[in-house]
């Protein structure tokens, strides 16, 4: 996927936040599981691959796997460097499909699972 061609809205979803389209890339990625938060400098990140309903992305000492549905729209921004964090969804919400306060059905691009791994 092009990200010349690709318009940050379809970037966008509940389940990741976006860095402002001003043309500053934020300094690190952050990893918000349900008890531990991960910080990584984009400096350290090696590759990232993936499809529409899993990305890989390589950090020089992790492994962070995400799973989940549109999943190409969250590639096509950490190639950009344009992400900010990704939120692990509550179990609840990730059993129902629903999201936030008001638990509304997700629309769009969603994250169901998100993994860790340190490199030995």
């Amino acid at each position: 996927m092009s990200t010349a061609t690709t318009l940050g809205s379809e970037w966008a979803s509940e389940d990741w936040q976006l860095a402002e389209e001003d043309g500053s890339k934020p300094i690190s990625f952050v990893v918000q599981l349900r008890r531990h938060v991960h910080v990584f400098p984009y400096s350290r990140l090696v590759f990232a691959e993936g499809d529409h309903s899993l990305v890989r992305i390589a950090f020089s000492s992790h492994l962070v796997t995400v799973t989940g549905h549109g999943l190409a729209a969250l590639l096509a921004a950490v190639a950009a460097q344009r992400i900010l964090r990704v939120t692990q969804l509550m179990e609840s919400e990730a059993k129902f499909g629903v999201r936030g306060v008001g638990a509304a059905n997700c629309r769009g691009p969603g994250i169901t699972s998100i993994t860790v791994e340190k490199f030995k």
